[in-house]
């Protein structure tokens, strides 16, 4: 057997093992080959795969909020084991680390209750310069994951809310709260769905950190024993209530899916999205917060319009949308932006339309190349802050290459959110062990609409994680390392990634830049993070695991009154994971980190040690 069958059969293990779809693969709704006429043997799917890589990548630049990743697309980057020519032991093996939570075998659900207890000891528990203070933390975290695999569903949902008492600073006491869910419900086959999406996590206030954080991480249930040490409420980075944010989104998009035989499929659909960041003004924190300021809300309502030809172009397909989007943002009294130093005197409320619409041609030169080219208008207005409304045409040009089903790159340049820039989009399986990963692109938007895109475009990453469903690598690198502010930005994110899967070891590199500029009434200013981790996950024997991390940032926070100038920060840690039994698994874990400021009073560094056990049931 050759290592490409062996690796595709792999590929396909990893996925039942992890509950993670293929999408359009086996959904009559989808544009797959397996439920299409095909004119010409063997050219249909190469056809759809260029095509359907060029259509879903392309469009990353784009305003739509409307999850793009549904039925009707198969760019959706596959999670889960892809080894080449593995034993059964190796498999095995593999398995246990890759793989967390998945529904049962032939369908049904798996629900897994679950507690984490964690003590730490820290020699700096307020993070300041001086004087340090010791403390002793209690980590409490009860929770639970669902998966589900139903003929008309498929869910992956986990719940993991964080209680941590201090013993000599009490007035950290909190209650935080981490969740990561996404849903897909078929309510008439090949006509009409609705996807769900919610998440909850935890941030530093000020960024950093070398973006580590809370957000789209695994909600405590997911993180298994053979995946790694569950870090709760950021206890790794030391966040307490004093310098983290609580952040939730949920989103739900009823939707009707047609295909028109060889014609095309058409898509409508209208989305509701709701998020808020708080940072923590009371004991517990958003979604169940108390107090009523310190933070910000955003509602966004989307209508769109999808249609997208078949067969009957042969070489050429072209899709047309329409997408209408209205948000209002609230910002409560007392609102402190760590960016700048300022603090929100009353509640003030702004509203943002986007009116968009496309038209994309694309073309199949050969066998792993397309090309495109799309035109269209739009209109962008933000009340109440002077922003300039923006009504002028959009183009782009691009090209996407498939040198081989497991590898895909979409590279465009145009004009869009009232600026040229540049996007590129792919993923590159270097071998059967090591995939790559690239995604670059500008938005404009609020922090809030910036982090409702990201979310649109997650997918489940096997082990509790949200991924980016294109590319596979990190989602929301650029919300842990920025600091919280208010405005209107044109965000520029360049993230890079490889991960290298081996019999008992996994091996993670990322490197993620980005820079917000803010736009509208105000005088430019910038605030920019630079960010590297480096992961390695390594499996001692079965029941044992141990896992080292490390995390560099460079900030820069232009004009800003909290940390200004240039800071550096370093984060290292390294954990050991003993399972007791199938149920109890006990660890210990150090963590270090340090930041360095221009300002003196701003640098610091801090020493932590962590205990915990794990109980499912």
């Amino acid at each position: 057997m050759d290592d490409s069958a062996t690796s595709e059969g792999a590929m396909a293990t990893g996925l039942m093992a992890t509950g993670v779809k293929a999408t359009g693969a086996t959904n009559p709704g989808a544009m797959s080959p397996d439920n299409a006429h095909e004119p010409r043997p063997g050219t249909l799917r190469l056809r759809a795969l260029g095509l359907a890589a060029a259509l879903l990548l392309a469009r990353t630049g784009g305003a739509a909020a409307f999850p793009l990743l549904d039925v009707a697309t198969e760019g959706q980057v596959p999670q889960g084991t892809d080894l080449a020519a593995p034993d059964v032991q190796d498999l095995r093996h593999q398995l246990q680390l890759v793989n967390g939570l998945a529904a049962p075998a032939g369908g049904g659900w798996t629900v897994v209750p679950r507690i984490d207890v964690q003590e730490m000891l820290t020699d700096n528990v307020f993070q300041v310069h001086s004087p340090r203070q010791a403390d002793l933390v209690t980590y409490v975290a009860p929770g639970f994951s669902i998966a589900g695999d139903l003929p008309r569903m498929q869910l992956m949902f986990s719940y993991a809310p964080t209680l941590a008492m201090y013993t000599r600073s009490s007035s950290l006491n909190a209650l935080t709260q981490q969740m990561n869910g996404l849903g897909t419900i078929t309510l008439v086959p090949d006509l009409a769905y609705v996807d769900v999406r919610a998440l909850s996590g935890v941030q530093n206030q000020y960024g950093g950190f070398g973006g580590l954080g809370g957000i789209g991480a695994p909600a405590g249930a997911a993180a298994t024993a053979q995946t790694a040490v569950p870090s709760l409420s950021g206890n790794a980075q030391g966040l307490t209530r004093n310098n983290e944010v609580q952040t939730t989104s949920v989103g739900i998009s009823p939707y009707l899916l047609r295909r028109f035989g060889d014609w095309g499929v058409g898509k409508i659909g209208y989305s509701v999205d709701v998020t808020r960041s708080n940072p923590l003004s009371g004991f517990a924190s958003s979604p169940f917060p108390t107090g009523g300021n310190n933070g910000q809300s955003l509602v966004t309502n989307e209508q769109t319009a999808h249609f997208v030809t078949g067969d009957v172009l042969q070489y050429l397909q072209n899709s047309i949308d329409v997408d209408l989007m209205q948000s209002q943002t609230s910002t409560d009294a007392g609102f402190f932006n760590g960016a700048t130093g300022a603090t929100a005197p009353n509640t003030t409320h702004t509203t943002s339309t986007r009116e968009i619409v496309t038209d994309q041609i694309t073309y199949q030169v050969s066998r792993g190349i397309a090309v495109f080219a799309m035109g269209g208008h739009e209109n962008i207005s933000y009340s109440g802050i002077g922003f300039r409304p923006i009504d002028d045409m959009t183009w782009s040009l691009g090209t996407t290459l498939t040198p081989n089903p497991d590898s895909s790159l979409t590279l465009s340049y145009g004009h869009q959110d009232g600026f040229n820039s540049l996007a590129v989009n792919g993923h590159y399986a270097v071998t059967a062990r090591t995939v790559l990963n690239v995604s670059y692109g500008s938005t404009l938007g609020t922090q809030l609409q910036n982090l409702q895109r990201q979310l649109n475009l997650a997918t489940n990453g096997g082990n509790g994680t949200l991924v980016n469903g294109q590319t596979g690598g990190q989602l929301f690198g650029s919300t842990n390392a920025l600091g919280l502010q208010e405005g209107v930005f044109r965000t520029d994110t360049l993230a890079v990634g490889s991960e290298t899967v081996l019999d008992r070891d996994i091996i993670s590199l990322n490197l993620m830049l980005t820079k917000q500029t803010t736009t509208g009434g105000a005088a430019a200013t910038s605030t920019s993070a630079k960010t590297f981790n480096a992961t390695w996950l390594h499996q001692m024997r079965p029941d044992m695991t141990v896992n080292a991390a490390i995390a560099y940032s460079l900030q820069d926070q232009g004009a800003a009154v909290f940390n200004p100038g240039n800071s550096t920060s370093i984060v290292a840690s390294i954990a050991w994971q003993y399972q007791i039994s199938d149920t109890l698994g006990a660890s210990v874990r150090y963590s270090f980190l340090e930041r360095q400021s221009a300002v003196a009073a701003y640098s610091i560094n801090q020493n932590m040690l962590i205990l915990g056990i794990s109980k499912t049931f």
